[in-house]
C-alpha cells in the first residue's frame, strides 16, 4: 500500500488504477513507536555491538521476532487459536510461538532489518516534492482510482488511519477486509481473505465505469 500511494502521488498519470492493501500513505507516530520497540529488542543483545557484530545477534533477532509476532495478527486471532488452521494436529501454542521466535525471517541480517524499519518510519507521501510534508494535500492530488483495502484488525495500520486518509482521496473506494488475520489479511494469508480480495480486486480492475 505504501508503494501504491507513492506511485499515485509521484506519477499521477502512470497507472490506470491502483490497489492498496494493509498499509497507509503515511507512517503515523504510533507506527514509529512500534518499530522503535522492535529495534530496541533487537539491539539490546550485547552481541549486536552497535551494529559491528561478527556473528548474528541471535538473542536480539529472536527478541525482535517475538515482539513483531505480537503485532502480526489480531488479538482475537490468538484467542480463537486460528493458528491451528495452519498447523498439524497436536501442535501446541508454545511450539507455534517458538517457531515464530526462531524462524520469523530466516537468514535476516540485523542491520538490514533496522535499515528497513527506519525507512518504514519515514514513509510519508506528503514529503514528495511540491507538498511540503502535507499528507492531506498529497492525497488530494491523486488522480487515479484507488481501491483501498485495509484489514479491519491490522495492528500495524489501524483501519481508522485508512478512514482518515480516504476522506482526502478523490475517487477512492474504501473497503475494509473483514478479517481476524490482522496485517496478513492483505496478503491473502487464508482462503477466506483470498476469496474476498480476488472478488473485489477483480471487480475493481474490470469496472468499465471507472476513469
Amino acid at each position: 500500500a505504501e508503494q501504491a500511494f507513492q506511485w499515485a502521488v509521484s506519477y499521477p498519470t502512470f497507472a490506470d488504477r491502483l490497489v492498496a492493501t494493509s498499509g497507509t500513505a503515511k507512517n503515523y507516530p504510533h507506527g514509529v513507536v512500534r518499530l522503535e520497540g522492535q529495534i530496541a529488542a533487537l539491539t539490546a543483545d550485547a552481541a549486536f555491538q552497535n551494529g559491528d557484530y561478527t556473528a548474528p545477534p541471535t538473542k536480539g533477532l529472536e527478541a525482535f521476532a517475538t515482539v513483531w509476532t505480537g503485532w502480526l495478527f489480531s488479538q482475537e486471532w490468538w484467542r480463537k487459536e486460528l493458528w491451528r488452521s495452519e498447523e498439524k494436529p497436536g501442535v501446541t501454542f508454545e511450539q507455534v510461538l517458538n517457531n515464530y521466535r526462531t524462524h520469523f525471517i530466516p537468514g535476516a541480517d540485523a542491520n538490514d532489518l533496522i535499515a528497513q524499519m527506519r525507512t518504514w518510519e519515514y514513509h510519508n507521501v506528503g514529503t514528495t516534492p511540491g507538498f511540503g510534508g502535507d499528507v492531506e494535500k498529497a492525497l488530494r492530488s491523486i488522480k487515479v482510482p484507488i481501491l483501498y483495502l485495509p484489514s479491519e484488525t491490522d495492528l500495524y495500520f489501524p483501519v481508522g488511519d485508512a478512514r482518515y486518509e480516504a476522506a482526502f482521496i478523490p475517487g477512492v473506494q474504501l473497503l475494509p477486509i473483514p478479517s481476524l488475520w490482522g496485517h496478513t489479511a492483505g496478503a491473502a494469508s487464508n482462503p477466506t481473505d483470498a476469496q474476498f480480495l480476488n472478488e473485489h480486486i477483480g471487480k475493481f480492475l474490470t469496472d468499465s465505469t471507472l476513469k
